[in-house]
């Protein structure tokens, strides 16, 4: 398991062409196996590769037997598109991994061997049988973390923008057909559709947002310090600690107002104010590159009040009124609902705790049910009401292919999105192997 490790850093680590030519001088004891533009994989890596298959029983052939070497190539290939996905991804400006996320994942791992071994001792002790320290093995769980949280990054980044791949109708019975076997019961579900009305600020609180950041736009433009200035006033609470650092960001990221002013600048440059749903902001750019921007905002919000609340609790018992008297939930929901919120769900009713409180108004409902407006506040204090249809009421049984339809198709849709972008960084590669 710890000398597993040790390959996993190899791949974290890419080798200069020199200590390639270094690895075949030694090649007593092991042999150069592939060559992934300036990295080389070495045979030991996949032999322990495999040896981890069989330890976590997988059918592995024995060396002798032909198949083995079929083995030892699939695995061969998977070692190489890891390779690829960590070295093209070194070159993305947007892929940066968060290193308190690291220790965390780091920390977890410790503790689990640490029980599996039965205290830090023993563990310690296992260690230095491979010839590792605890810290050593640290750093080498470190790269691990790293190297996997790279890899989800380049995918998220790569595949959101994909186009669309076909999923047809053969191959999403076949998968079903796979995973049947492994199914569990199927949970008792509900399928809702909703309209969230979210509390609209009033024209005077806009009046009065826009005054604030009209004023603080004159003072950044005086040559007051901006992230200063974001820090105390901004009501972005992911970014005002921050300085109201925003990082780096492509096009499709932002919203459209803020998207569009933001790469109309230049490094240096301040935007006016710009409104969008948000509110009123204040960009600055810092660096820009191509179709990537690094910036930072001062967002101020309009402050909604008692009244706004009222109001928007009135929209929501027209709106269930409007449901019971036979307007399709989707016209309202296109009408009256947050844009950010999903119009349709289908959740098992065993994670109703995972939604807000109000939800639990679900628990006793019946297809064709109206119910609401079920009001709650979000983690940022924020009130949202939610008038919601009961679509259908599904009994616990067995899983049926229209239950994990989109599921699948999903999951098969990206595999084959990963696909083309590993062939594509294949034919951009240079790839040598030496079987």
């Amino acid at each position: 398991m710890v000398r597993s490790a040790l390959c996993l850093l190899l791949l974290a680590v890419p080798l200069p062409r020199t200590v390639a030519a270094q690895v075949l001088d030694s090649d007593v004891v092991d042999r150069l196996v592939a060559v992934v533009g300036d990295s080389v994989i070495v045979a030991s890596q996949i032999q322990e590769e495999v040896q981890r298959l069989a330890l976590g029983g997988a059918p592995v052939p024995d060396p002798t037997d032909p198949a083995y070497g079929e083995l030892f190539r699939e695995v061969l290939d998977r070692y190489v598109d890891r390779l690829l996905i960590l070295q093209w991804a070194a070159k993305d400006s947007l892929i940066t991994v968060d290193e308190e996320v690291v220790e965390e994942r780091v920390g977890e791992r410790i503790q689990q061997l640490t029980a599996e071994f039965g205290g830090q001792v023993m563990l310690q002790q296992a260690l230095a049988a491979e010839g590792l320290t605890l810290t050593e093995y640290r750093e080498i769980l470190r790269s691990e973390a790293r190297a996997e949280r790279v890899q989800q990054m380049y995918f998220q980044l790569r595949v959101r923008d994909a186009p669309p791949e076909e999923v047809t109708e053969d191959e999403l019975l076949q998968r079903f057909r796979e995973a049947s076997g492994q199914l569990q019961q199927r949970p008792r579900l509900i399928t809702i559709r909703q309209a969230v009305i979210v509390p609209e600020a009033s024209e005077s609180a806009h009046a009065v947002a826009r005054a604030l950041a009209d004023s603080l736009l004159v003072r950044v433009q005086a040559g007051e310090d901006f992230a200063e200035l974001a820090r105390i006033y901004s009501d972005d609470p992911g970014s005002a600690p921050l300085g109201g650092d925003l990082g780096w960001f492509r096009r499709g990221r932002m919203v459209r107002e803020f998207e569009e002013a933001a790469f109309e600048l230049l490094p240096d440059q301040i935007s006016g104010v710009v409104e969008t749903d948000f509110g009123f902001h204040i960009i600055k750019v810092e660096r820009a590159r191509r179709a990537e921007r690094q910036a930072r905002h001062i967002l101020i919000i309009p402050e909604k009040g008692a009244d706004d609340v009222a109001r928007a609790r009135e929209v929501a018992s027209d709106v269930l009124a409007r449901a019971r008297a036979g307007e399709r939930m989707t016209a309202l929901a296109a009408e009256y609902s947050d844009p950010a919120a999903p119009d349709s769900l289908t959740f098992g009713f065993d994670q109703l705790g995972e939604l807000p409180p109000a939800y639990g108004a679900l628990r006793n409902a019946s297809s064709g049910q109206f119910v609401g407006p079920m009001e709650y506040q979000l983690p940022t204090g924020e009130t949202q009401l939610a008038v919601v249809e009961v679509v259908e009421v599904r009994e616990a049984g067995a899983y049926t292919l229209e239950d994990l339809r989109g599921q699948i198709a999903g999951q098969i849709q990206q595999e084959k999105q990963i696909a083309k972008l590993l062939e594509g960084l294949r034919a951009r590669t240079y790839i040598e192997i030496r079987m």
